[in-house]
């Protein structure tokens, strides 16, 4: 963020442990209420009917995940290990150099926030993945992971972002697989690694990007982590 102090590694780490570590709670508690959801017009797509519209899983996902920060807030203690109460949750909240506003604009799926002590920001962009095809075209192309390498408008300039797969065959262990080796294949070994947080080990792909404003060049790296989630269709092909 503009004009913020440094942070130091630590404190990024616990908050993204924290952040993705609530979203992964919300998935779990969504597969419990998916028939509250199901209900709900525009849940599903017009085409392929049995599988969730992605900004619907999005929006489904974020008031769970508030939910779950609220009853923590009243509780308290402070001692449950994903600790969700110094951090809200915004879909489609616009990038930090957006050149358009309003329906011009070309929002992040998610932005999370913790508000504590220090601001720290983290942008997640989401894409439903049905098939390896669609991980290398929609996941790895330039409306997914590429959107972090856009200079005239970047997804994010904090050091961390994210790249969430909802996937609705298989297991998030299976899929988590299948997208880091197509995330290590896609971008050179300098800018690959893992990392683990609270919540487990994640792939990672380094990006650069360099935006011109007020006169100024300014060069931002970031991290982006990689996770899957799982959401079911209806009926389920679990």
């Amino acid at each position: 963020m503009e004009g913020a102090q440094p942070v130091g590694p630590d404190e990024w780490h616990s908050f993204l442990g924290n952040a993705i570590g609530g979203l992964r709670e919300a998935a779990e508690l969504l597969r419990t209420r998916k028939t509250q959801f199901e209900a709900k017009s525009d849940w599903f797509r017009k085409r392929k009917r049995e599988i969730p519209r992605e900004n619907s899983v999005s929006q489904a996902l974020a008031t769970l995940f508030e939910q779950i920060r609220s009853d923590q807030a009243i509780s308290g203690t402070g001692t449950q290990p994903v600790d969700l109460r110094h951090i809200s949750i915004q879909c489609e909240k616009p990038r930090p150099y957006d050149p358009g506003i309003g329906d011009e604009s070309s929002p992040t799926d998610y932005a999370l926030v913790l508000l504590k002590d220090v601001e720290l920001d983290m942008r997640i962009e989401a894409k439903t993945i049905l098939d390896d095809s669609e991980v290398r075209g929609e996941y790895l192309g330039r409306r997914g992971l590429l959107r972090f390498d856009d200079r005239s408008n970047p997804y994010t300039v904090a050091p961390y972002g994210g790249m969430v797969a909802y996937v609705v065959d298989s297991d998030a262990k299976d899929w988590s697989g299948r997208i880091a080796n197509a995330v290590a294949a896609a971008v050179t070994p300098e800018r690959s690694g893992r990392m683990t947080l609270g919540c487990g080990e994640h792939q990672v792909s380094r990006h650069k990007v360099s935006v011109t404003a007020g006169g100024r060049i300014r060069d931002y790296k970031i991290e982006v982590l990689h996770f899957v989630l799982e959401i079911d269709a209806s009926p389920p092909r679990r």
